[in-house]
């Protein structure tokens, strides 16, 4: 009887803890009941001891050992009942990867991440034509949702609220049901640069490098993408438009096509009709090859194909300053005459007016080529690519004419790092073996990183573009350190010289803008 109370008492506690409606009550008038019906059986046990003869049982004492029973069962389906219910609450669980909330039944989960960058920018020579000046940033500043319903239903939202004008990064639906065909749509990462395709807070400098800028940044469309892994392994399923976890990964996708460096609004409906078709291949050869140094190596290609109709073209910039060095509305300007007559007869003398030719366009055929490749070993790290990227330009020549010119811009870049803590690197970054905590002696994780990027503007180009306002090439190395506090908080450290050719002087007398030398350093915070 004694251990059926303790039981009864905390089936109450936990119903009452809980908030199960009038469960408390109705427990707590089952425990009175069954304490005065238990007082009541241990009178007539008292008195049936006194009793020299045995006593029968008595209609009462059998009354009350029902009512006792009834009672019991009572309590019983009451516990069941909070059993049930504690099975169907939700989990909580909150850490370094952000804040998480799962079905009991783990299909359905809600995750709350976010990212915030603060940069500091400093010109080691300041050029005021150029208008370079120091100062202090937030590159970034998000707070997002993602996570999946029914297992396989996966869905991100994105808002960046340090965005000027594209507030809204990524926002998708990627429907996984099985990881060799899944479909995405929505507004993504277009797949084609490598190292665009890397995490925003992964990657290994503040800035990407000039191959990112001949690929769009986040277009709206569909997208059709798949893994498959090395024979007698499982294949993993990965929601979004990047996967580096299995051995074969494919994307093929219609977007309505951003332009190099481009990124549409949200609610872009696209400019026109012509949509792009881009793609991309990519393979870890050696995956489960029992090759340690050779297992994160990947190789890839990726493209597109485009017929874009009088689209708008995006400047293009140094990679760390972020100065515009390539500005398709520097155009040629023609003179315009002017004269008239006066009220007393007299002619006006002739006035010549300088006016800028319209900036030109992408109208007709476009396409890229990017074939690309990484690897990781321990805690070295290497990347590679190389971009085609062609399309028309439609624009008026120094000579006022209409002209439609081919143009076939070139980029590419080599990237090395090494992690002198001894920890592994990877492409999606690094988890330091212990954080930072300098009254125990622990410092974190160091990366110690170099690059060096071109990017090679089409002779074509200045056939409607001034060649003394954009340059022509642009060469820039780039050395940087990494500073893991912990898996969450890192400082970045870089320094940049980029030198040009062309982009100063005059049309008649074109010469090389000045080098740009600056030095960047950003505090990031990521979960």
């Amino acid at each position: 009887m004694k251990h059926f109370k303790r039981t009864a008492l905390a089936g109450v506690i936990n119903l009452a803890l809980f908030g199960i409606p009038d469960a408390h009550a109705d427990n707590a008038a089952l425990e009175r009941r069954i304490r005065e019906l238990e007082s009541r059986l241990e009178k007539l046990d008292q008195a049936a001891a006194l009793s020299s003869k045995p006593v029968a049982a008595a209609p009462e004492v059998e009354k009350l050992s029902r009512k006792v029973n009834t009672l019991e069962r009572k309590l019983e389906v009451k516990n069941e009942e909070t059993t049930s219910i504690f099975k169907k609450l939700p989990v909580f669980e909150a850490g370094g990867d952000g804040f998480k909330i799962s079905s009991s039944d783990k299909k359905h989960q809600v995750r709350i991440r976010g990212a915030v960058q603060t940069d500091g920018r400093f010109f080691i020579e300041d050029n005021n034509a150029l208008k370079q000046n120091d100062r202090f940033e937030v590159r970034q500043a998000r707070i997002w949702l993602e996570g999946y319903f029914f297992k396989d239903l996966y869905f991100k939202i994105m808002p960046d609220f340090a965005a000027s004008g594209n507030i809204l990064p990524d926002a998708y639906l990627d429907y996984a049901y099985h990881p060799a065909a899944s479909l995405l749509v929505g507004k993504y990462k277009s797949p084609l640069s490598l190292e665009r395709l890397q995490g925003d807070a992964d990657g290994t400098f503040l800035e990407r490098a000039f191959p990112t800028s001949l690929a769009s940044n986040r277009d709206v469309g569909i997208q059709l993408h798949g893994a498959f892994a090395k024979p007698g392994y499982k294949t993993e399923t990965v929601a979004g438009p990047i996967d580096t976890k299995n051995t074969f990964t494919y994307q093929i996708g219609v977007t309505n096509g951003s332009g190099d460096n481009g990124s549409l609004p949200y609610d872009s409906k696209g400019t026109n009709d012509n949509k792009e078709v881009n793609g991309r291949l990519f393979a870890h050869p050696f995956q489960h090859s029992g090759y340690s140094w050779l297992e994160g190596l990947g190789l890839g290609i990726a493209g597109s194909v485009g017929n874009p109709d009088k689209q708008a073209l995006q400047v293009q910039k140094t990679p760390l300053g972020q100065s515009t060095y390539l500005d398709y509305a520097s155009t040629y300007s023609r003179n315009v005459a002017t004269a008239g007559v006066n009220g007393a007869g007299t002619a006006f003398r002739v006035n010549q007016v300088a006016t800028a030719y319209a900036a030109p366009t992408s109208d007709g055929p476009a396409h890229r080529l990017y074939p690309q490749a990484y690897w990781f070993s321990g805690p070295f790290g290497a990347i590679g690519e190389y971009v085609v990227s062609t399309q028309s330009l439609a624009g008026t020549d120094a000579q006022g004419r209409a002209v439609n010119v081919k143009q076939s811009n070139k980029a590419w870049q080599i990237l090395g790092s090494y992690v002198v803590t001894g920890e592994d690197n990877s492409f999606s970054g690094i988890k330091p073996i212990q954080n930072f905590d300098p009254l125990k002696g622990k410092w974190g994780a160091l990366q110690l990183a170099a690059r060096y990027s071109e990017l090679d503007v089409d002779g074509t180009t200045f056939t409607v573009l001034d060649p003394s306002k954009s340059a022509s090439k642009a060469r820039a190395w780039t050395v940087g350190a990494n500073w893991f506090l912990n898996s969450n908080a890192l400082i970045r450290a870089d320094y940049e010289n980029v030198s040009f050719d062309g982009g100063s002087g005059t049309i008649a007398n074109v010469t090389s803008r000045p080098s740009e030398s600056v030095f960047a350093t950003r505090f990031q915070l990521s979960f």
